[in-house]
């Protein structure tokens, strides 16, 4: 029996009802972060062109198609807006030389 569930939300269906999305269910915590994961880095790539860390992350705020959420217990330690940041700035690092 799976121990952890992911539900995502729709962000492009804001004024619509509300999209829950069911994301699947997996044995342990690892398991269910490393595919949240994989669903936020999906809906970065899928916004299209940003400039910055900052536009990546509007964008992903107002209209971003995953935003997963892990239910089941012990507790999974994964926030979704938290880790589209962390990538967000990976993808569009800080020049060193100004």
């Amino acid at each position: 029996m799976a121990r952890y569930t992911i539900v995502s939300i729709d962000n492009a269906s804001v004024g619509q009802t509300s999209a829950r999305l069911d994301r699947g269910e997996f044995e342990s915590a690892e398991a269910a972060i490393d595919h949240a994961k994989a669903l936020v880095d999906q809906a970065l790539v899928q916004l299209g062109e940003a400039t910055s860390a900052h536009d990546l992350m509007a964008q992903y705020t107002r209209r971003g198609s995953e935003v997963p959420m892990i239910y089941g217990e012990p507790r999974a330690a994964f926030h979704a807006y938290q880790y589209a940041r962390e990538k967000a700035n990976t993808m569009f690092p800080v020049s060193s030389d100004g």
